[in-house]
């Protein structure tokens, strides 16, 4: 093997390096590591509802989009609160037409910028025992949120699973869904 690379050559050079690597690579690692922004992995758009939604609403809006926690907008769409399902089954039994978003939410809603480090925002997660994050965009008064950052999606960056769904790919999942309700109702229909 004189002159010439074939590959293995290369790949045995560069496992000799990494394994006499005095920790730069390491350390390289951690610090890219400990540099992303939550910008990069948090789920785009917010499933929300208004302060005045009926608990029967916060019900059906969480099971027809599949989340855990939705966030309370006031009348100036700004982040007001957040109904977890574990806030919304404590009302359970109760009539939902006579309960409103306002008096299930946890008015202490905690908000992170885009910016923020994932780092930081696992930290504030750990401090406060919470599983989201809201993240908002400040322009004077308002916090608008316009995404949401969980303990999922920190885990999913821990298993290096981090890749995000395109637009298009949540977008035939919502289709799928939507198929499947439309037969499984037709189906219904036709068994009367």
């Amino acid at each position: 093997m004189t002159g010439q690379d074939t590959g293995q050559q290369t790949r045995f050079w560069g496992m000799l390096v990494f394994l006499f690597d005095d920790g730069g690579f390491a350390a390289r690692h951690k610090v890219n590591t400990m540099q992303r922004i939550i910008r990069d992995f948090m789920n785009r758009g917010v499933v929300t509802c208004g302060v005045g939604a009926t608990a029967a609403e916060v019900a059906r809006i969480m099971l027809d989009n599949d989340v855990s926690a939705l966030v309370v907008i006031d009348e100036r769409l700004n982040a007001c609160g957040i109904i977890s399902k574990t806030d919304l089954i404590g009302f359970y039994g109760k009539d939902l037409s006579l309960i409103t978003a306002e008096d299930i939410m946890s008015p202490n809603i905690l908000t992170v910028s885009a910016s923020t480090l994932v780092h930081e925002a696992a930290q504030l997660m750990l401090e406060r025992r919470v599983h989201q994050l809201v993240v908002v965009t400040e322009a004077g008064a308002h916090r608008r949120p316009v995404g949401i950052f969980t303990t999922g999606d920190i885990i999913a960056l821990m298993a290096d699973k981090s890749v995000r769904q395109s637009e298009a790919q949540m977008r035939c999942r919502d289709c799928l869904r939507r198929l499947l309700s439309i037969s499984s109702n037709s189906r219904d229909e036709n068994m009367k």
